[in-house]
């Protein structure tokens, strides 16, 4: 197979797919968008620097992991893959949840926030990873490389993912704490659970065919608790929603029928489709109010659990005197 078709080939498998998990993802999180430039930066991370630091690490590690085990033993490919792969690759992707949790605190609302920054960059790294194992392997046997690409990109696809969304999970639930050492403690709970994750399936894949079985179900079982974990998330925070706006309705910002669809996703699916038909001025004004009264009630919730951390109150008054401007226009 020409190598220019390999390396095409590589790309769009090793990237499409990961691209096409974090729209899931991102259709996922209904009520509140996160910023398409911070998914973005979190993806990227994972894509280019976390691969490079992570990369240069494990060659550092090699000479005396080889020097202690032998060269491809048992010992060596166990001690590598289960614990060298591990904390490099999970440490450098958790810093583009650091970065985001230390610089756009803010963001992070809930637990699913971090499931999706997390992920994000787990995505990212998972694309540049498997570019780089399809166009490997695709030269030297291009006949196993649509086996290495279902295995990669489908079977374990969402495993970076996956790991890192553990990290991302642990920044989430420090945002909320007021306990000093709880707030340091989590995130690195989150990180040892990713390591620990990302360690066993890489030791048990290490078995060949016997540890295969186990390797996908593990996985598997964990992406599945994720998932549980953020339509939990999803569940609260609709009734974070349903809660705040109750009391903007007694106050007069907007109607009990507003605040219904605002806390209702086929709701506002269906008015946004709606106010089409009185052009694109009153969707874009339908589409602001429904985003703002959201960010009303978010913003209500962070000033309920963290006070008048920067600014809360200001930030509540402007949104609800937008909001109530344009309750009469929607």
């Amino acid at each position: 197979m020409n190598i220019l078709i390999i390396l095409f080939i590589s790309v769009v498998m090793g990237v499409v797919p990961m691209l096409i998990y974090a729209g899931f993802l991102w259709w996922l999180d209904r009520w509140e968008k996160e910023p398409l430039h911070l998914l973005a930066a979190a993806f990227i991370w994972g894509f280019i620097p976390s691969a490079i630091i992570a990369l240069i690490s494990q060659i550092v590690l090699e000479a005396p992991t080889t020097v202690v085990f032998g060269e491809h033993t048992l010992g060596y490919d166990l001690f590598s893959g289960s614990i060298i792969a591990p904390v490099t690759e999970e440490g450098v992707k958790a810093l583009a949840v650091l970065l985001i949790f230390i610089f756009f605190y803010h963001e992070f609302d809930s637990l699913l926030d971090g499931i999706i920054y997390g992920s994000l960059a787990g995505f990212g790294f998972a694309a540049i990873e498997n570019v780089l194992y399809f166009v490997s392997f695709g030269s030297e046997d291009p006949g196993s490389l649509g086996c290495l690409i279902f295995m990669r990109a489908f079977l374990f696809g969402l495993n970076h993912a996956f790991f890192t969304s553990l990290t991302g999970l642990g920044f989430a639930a420090a945002r909320y704490q007021k306990n000093i050492l709880l707030k340091l403690l989590l995130p690195l709970l989150g990180l040892g659970a990713a390591i620990a994750a990302h360690g066993l399936h890489n030791g048990l894949v290490t078995f060949g065919i016997i540890g295969l079985p186990l390797a996908v179900l593990a996985d598997w079982f964990g992406v599945a608790g994720v998932l549980v974990v953020a339509l939990f998330s999803l569940y609260h925070e609709s009734k974070w929603i349903k809660q705040y706006l109750a009391e903007e309705v007694e106050m007069g910002t907007l109607t009990a029928g507003q605040a219904s669809t605002v806390g209702s996703f086929g709701g506002r699916i269906a008015t946004n489709f709606s106010s089409l038909g009185g052009g694109l001025g009153r969707w874009w004004r339908t589409r602001r109010f429904y985003q703002q009264c959201t960010e009303l009630a978010y913003k209500k919730h962070q000033l309920h659990r963290m006070g008048n951390e920067g600014g809360n109150q200001a930030i509540i008054e402007k949104l609800r005197s937008e909001v109530m401007g344009l309750s009469g226009q929607v």
